[in-house]
């Protein structure tokens, strides 16, 4: 099948497929001498004459007065814009770029500030309430005499130190899709027994899905009973949650030696956390 276009100077291109309506436009064609014919096998316009001159059969057209010529313009079919290499570089950068845009607007951690952190350590597994003023009648009992007031008192500090010692943590914390992150960190150790603990050991702990993910230890020394002991913790640390802990307490003035990891120091559970050193 034959494809043309069509133009008699009217500025308006047809375009026909067979030769039986290129006839019918030329035959009602005002000028046959404007008549300009495109095949599209070829490369440009042709006149009637050239085109009848190709065709194995001419064309008729109907006799008319010959018109003065002028010049008309004969606009040539637009062409496909090519893209340069330059052009084609630049697009994919401009596409690459807005995708990583996109996927990093989409993907990004928003964090946002939730309400301060104020926690302290539980009482441990290896240290249950005791009733002291029980503890003290038996012992009296079996030793058949009274204790004196030092060793009632330093008896009762050994065995309800978790009442006495308070662990605390404080922390500032945002929260987003990953969980919490905790900052501007203090930790306190609050002494209430009315003696000087010589050093502590205790363990910060965050955890994630319920499982330890991250442990520091924090040693502190010479922990008065005026006013708490402060460490400021440097850092960021995130996780579902965070806990404090005591490792170990040890206090030559009344006797005592806590350990997280003892039952007792010599198996006396009525005064567990006695120790001479």
């Amino acid at each position: 099948m034959e494809k043309y276009l069509f133009i008699d100077g009217t500025n308006v291109i047809r375009e026909v497929e067979t030769k039986e309506e290129l006839q019918k436009l030329i035959q009602s064609s005002a000028d046959p001498s404007k008549v300009r014919i495109w095949l599209f096998n070829t490369s440009e316009w042709v006149s009637l004459a050239d085109f009848n001159k190709q065709s194995f059969k001419p064309v008729a057209s109907k006799k008319i007065i010959p018109a003065t010529e002028t010049n008309t313009v004969t606009p040539v079919p637009a062409r496909r814009f090519a893209l340069s290499g330059w052009h084609k570089k630049t697009i994919i950068t401009v596409v690459v770029v807005t995708a990583i845009f996109l996927v990093y607007n989409f993907t990004r951690i928003t964090w946002e500030k939730t309400l301060s952190l104020d926690i302290s350590a539980e009482r441990p597994f290896n240290t249950p309430p005791v009733n002291m003023d029980s503890v003290i009648e038996e012992i009296e009992w079996l030793r058949g005499q009274k204790l004196d007031r030092v060793t009632r008192t330093n008896l009762r500090i050994r065995n309800t130190w978790p009442d006495l010692l308070l662990l605390r943590l404080k922390a500032e914390r945002d929260t987003s899709r990953e969980g919490l992150r905790y900052y501007n960190m203090e930790m306190l150790i609050d002494n209430a027994t009315g003696y000087n603990i010589d050093n502590a050991t205790v363990n910060l702990t965050v955890w994630r899905n319920n499982t330890a993910s991250h442990i520091d230890t924090l040693r502190f020394n010479n922990i008065g009973y005026a006013s708490p002991a402060t460490r400021k913790i440097e850092g960021m640390y995130k996780g579902d949650s965070i806990s404090v802990s005591f490792m170990s307490i040890r206090s030559k003035v009344f006797n005592f030696c806590y350990s997280a990891d003892k039952k007792s120091n010599y198996g006396n559970y009525n005064d567990r956390w006695f120790c001479k050193e």
